[in-house]
């Protein structure tokens, strides 16, 4: 119920049911490139987890770990849907995590302890390691500057947004 000036109350229309629903997923859909990027990293890092189980290797235990960071923003992401709050601060620190391991992972390929690491793939395959490592970077890079322009409504949805609240 609406309360209009005397205390008079008043139904919400479906017009206005309409407008909140719209503009929640409005707000939802500032993280949107951060949904998608979360869920490639969850999948990278599942298949990482994955051929380190089948050789039995202790570094199985890193990729688990971001796979639980994964889930923390995804979990953090889901409960955009129901507040217009900006700040994502699980999906900062998740993002800044999985940079450094990327940032480790180069370093370590550069090294003889690659085999040691990374023991499921050959000695041939360092450069191949190196560059999906500096696509994550990038990519992790991106969602952190996503990130900061969404805390800042400096992003183009909050524009949109902003025009349709307006006009509506």
């Amino acid at each position: 119920l609406l309360k209009i000036n005397g205390g008079i109350s008043m139904k919400k229309t479906a017009d206005d049911v309409k407008k909140e629903q719209s503009l929640s997923f409005m707000y939802f859909n500032r993280f949107l490139m951060l949904r998608y990027f979360t869920a490639f990293m969850f999948f990278t890092n599942l298949y990482w987890f994955g051929m380190a189980l089948t050789c039995k290797s202790w570094s199985a235990v890193l990729p688990f770990l971001l796979m639980i960071g994964g889930i923390a923003v995804t979990l953090e992401l889901t409960s955009k849907l129901h507040t217009k709050k900006s700040a994502v601060p699980v999906s900062k620190g998740y993002y800044i995590a999985q940079i450094s391991v990327n940032l480790a992972i180069i370093l370590i390929s550069m090294t003889p302890a690659y085999s040691l690491f990374l023991p499921f793939l050959n000695g041939k395959s360092q450069f191949y390691v190196i560059g999906i490592a500096l696509i994550g970077i990038l990519m992790s890079v991106m969602v952190l500057l996503k990130i900061k322009k969404i805390v800042n409504d400096q992003d183009r949805q909050f524009k949109v947004i902003k025009m349709f609240e307006k006009t509506n």
